[in-house]
């Protein structure tokens, strides 16, 4: 497996396009379109949040079937917008499907932004002729900052693998800074591939992908309306089935999920710390992901995070709350190799040694439970002033 250089333009048999319609700000690239040369397979997952968008339940509607495009915009949620907001997700489909020729229930479509607000349906379908007539494998360079909201910057990553049958490529892009939590993570990602992937392995195996790094990292425990992620990969009447093949294929979809996973921690709002948080020896995986899910989530665990204050006791307060099953005489806490709690007794540590360990931008907690042998791992942030004054401020 490499990494390559470059994203969505690097995987063949795609072509994308990126415009400035102005659907809430003017001079700004906020509308796009992913169209895959052949019909592909699909696999998506969706936010759990029982109130959900418009392009969100358009997508669980036709998820199912053969796809040919995915139809993007961002600074507009289109969620809380009633039959209204559905049937515009359906009439801006619809119009790219008769212009790309195919069945409209082959488009996808997917929104990103503020809520209770009607999509400009009318400024939209005017522009799509030129959404349409700009494809091209170069437009895949536009995606990444096309579904920026309150990301600061694009994030994008390819790779290479090895099968029995050649070379295949993979690539992803993800947007979301804030609303940030499992379950889903609050984002918009789209991966393609040019291996051809049966259906039901495809889902499969992006599911369990998703499970550990898209559904693994939080940053403010807010879960949105329109968390999607979904993946594309050509339809074929040789589709890869080697094991080995599948595995390699596997490999490199969790890859790529990870490092966006990573990068969407790292630009979190207003965060300054990627902190992995490893729960190892629980009693069963459920209570190992309370664990982690409980720390990584506290407030009070991630603002000391952001001060650098070797508060450790957080740490293990959150784990005794988590509804995991805890004994505290077995219970060990330690920042990357510094241990702090071993055994449920607190041990001398060095005290500016841990406060360098919390100015790192990147660093790990481990929470050893010492009743099993199961795990969980998690990515948190810190929480800053700065997050509190873009959230305060994000309607307006």
């Amino acid at each position: 497996m490499k990494i390559m250089d470059g994203g969505l333009e690097l995987v063949r048999g795609f072509t994308y396009s990126a415009l400035q319609c102005g659907i809430r700000y003017a001079g700004r690239f906020d509308y796009c379109l992913i169209a895959s040369d052949a019909l592909c397979n699909a696999a998506g997952v969706f936010t759990t949040n029982k109130v959900s968008a418009a392009p969100v339940k358009l997508c669980r509607a036709r998820i199912g079937g053969p796809v040919k495009a995915i139809l993007i915009n961002a600074t507009n949620a289109n969620a809380c917008t009633g039959d209204r907001g559905y049937r515009t997700a359906e009439n801006l489909t619809a119009d790219i499907a008769a212009r790309l020729g195919v069945k409209v229930e082959t488009i996808l479509m997917a929104s990103t932004g503020i809520i209770g607000r009607q999509l400009p349906e009318e400024k939209m379908i005017q522009a799509n002729p030129e959404l349409v007539a700009s494809l091209s494998r170069d437009g895949g360079r536009l995606i990444a900052r096309a579904i920026m909201t309150t990301d600061t910057v694009p994030k994008e990553i390819c790779v290479s693998f090895e099968t029995s049958r050649g070379e295949f490529r993979i690539a992803g892009t993800a947007k979301g800074a804030g609303m940030i939590a499992p379950n889903m993570a609050t984002l918009l990602c789209f991966i393609v591939t040019d291996a051809p992937i049966r259906g039901k392995d495809l889902g499969a195996m992006f599911k369990r992908a998703v499970g550990t790094t898209l559904n693994a990292i939080t940053i403010d425990g807010d879960m949105s309306t329109n968390d999607t992620a979904v993946i594309l990969s050509p339809q074929s009447d040789k589709p890869l089935t080697e094991g080995g093949d599948r595995d390699a294929f596997e490999e490199a979809l969790r890859a790529v999920l990870s490092r966006l996973s990573e990068m969407l921690i790292d630009d979190g709002e207003g965060t300054t710390k990627r902190v992995r948080i490893t729960v190892k020896n629980a009693k069963s995986d459920r209570d190992a992901e309370r664990i982690a899910r409980a720390i990584s989530g506290s407030l009070l665990v991630k603002t000391a995070f952001f001060g650098n204050d070797p508060n450790w006791g957080r740490i293990a307060a959150a784990a005794g709350y988590s509804g995991a099953a805890i004994d505290e005489r077995k219970l060990s806490v330690s920042f990357d190799d510094m241990p702090l709690l071993v055994n449920g007794t607190p041990v001398e540590f060095d005290r500016e040694g841990l406060v360098a360990i919390m100015k790192k931008n990147i660093f790990e907690v481990f929470i050893d439970i010492g009743l099993g042998k199961s795990g969980c791992t998690l990515l948190t942030t810190d929480i800053s002033v700065d997050y509190v004054k873009i959230n305060a401020e994000y309607s307006t």
